[in-house]
């Protein structure tokens, strides 16, 4: 025989008027436990429900003042990357706020064909943490008709994130869409266009250049008192022809005094340094996306360690000794 309790009702002229204190005591508990049940729909749990937070892996309750997120750049270059790219996706960890590719879709000497855009963006929107990219040489300046492979690259790489749900807001530059920014526990992490390759437009490299210290600035003043340490993404190793973004760049963190790390791709081989004058910036090359997996980088509000680095290797082999 079941019993619903959501169709009981309790009628206090049905309860005769007890003098006795000791019997007050006995009935007010069942009396509050009735009522309780009276209140409740069938099936009704009596649980709190916790919100979870639409990234994948992270509750929105986490206080966590740490921010763990992983980066690859310079993948797929080989067939065998095409396969390998998307176990590397499959396997990530789901401990990462984000993903983020830091350009270079392809080797450069392939060809800009529609084809390879729309292959790379489909595997990268097999990612479970919300995933953003930013341009590389070999899909855009690097290309036989640079113009063209940049319609390509916006088809299918615009607003990347928009792909996914997630708990934080992203800011885009007016002047430059592909440029974003976005806060997470006091670490301001900011996406700019700023390749490698050739200089396939002078007065295009110097325009872009400059909005890049716009949208950078703008930040800092936005965020000065509200972060603790800033992440730049860049694609490009800097050098002589990037002179008119790094220098103002590293006279704008000199002025913010907080720790920087600038993330960059293009030269395939990690590099872990502090090339541009100041200690306040880290720089950070991270491997080819075909020889290593994705870098795991955690950011802390320690100011002696804020950057934390792990490149995930497999362990070494030691060569067994035949006796």
């Amino acid at each position: 025989m079941k019993t619903h309790f959501h169709s009981l009702r309790i009628n206090p002229a049905s309860f005769k008027v007890v003098r006795s204190k000791m019997k007050i005591r006995i009935l007010l508990p069942a009396l509050t436990f009735l009522f309780t049940l009276s209140q409740t729909s069938v099936g009704e749990p009596l649980i709190e429900k916790v919100p979870v937070s639409t990234t994948t892996g992270v509750k929105s309750g986490t206080k966590s003042k740490n921010v763990t997120f992983y980066a690859m750049g310079d993948v797929p270059y080989a067939p065998n990357e095409d396969q390998l790219l998307p176990k590397q996706i499959a396997d990530l960890p789901l401990d990462g706020r984000f993903l983020i590719h830091l350009g270079d879709i392809k080797g450069g000497a392939a060809p800009c064909n529609e084809e390879v855009y729309i292959k790379v963006s489909s595997m990268l929107r097999k990612a479970k943490p919300p995933t953003f990219i930013i341009p590389g040489d070999n899909e855009w300046n690097d290309c036989t008709n640079p113009e063209a492979a940049w319609k390509y690259w916006e088809k299918y790489f615009h607003n990347f994130d928009a792909h996914w749900k997630y708990d934080f807001a992203v800011k885009r530059q007016k002047a430059r869409n592909e440029n974003f920014s976005f806060k997470l526990n006091g670490v301001l992490f900011v996406g700019i266009n700023l390749v490698g390759g050739r200089v396939h437009d002078a007065e295009e490299w110097k325009t872009r250049h400059a909005q890049n210290v716009d949208w950078i600035e703008l930040l800092m003043k936005q965020n000065r008192d509200a972060c603790h340490a800033l992440v730049i993404f860049g694609h490009a190793h800097p050098i002589g022809n990037h002179g008119d973004f790094i220098n103002p760049f590293v006279t704008l963190v000199k002025d913010f005094k907080m720790p920087v790390l600038y993330l960059h791709g293009d030269g395939h081989k990690w590099i872990k340094d502090k090339p541009f004058g100041t200690d306040l910036i880290t720089r950070v090359q991270v491997d080819q996306g075909g020889i290593a997996p994705p870098l795991k980088i955690t950011v802390q509000s320690d100011p002696k360690s804020p950057f934390v680095f792990d490149r995930r290797l497999p362990p070494v082999q030691q060569p067994t000794t035949v006796k």
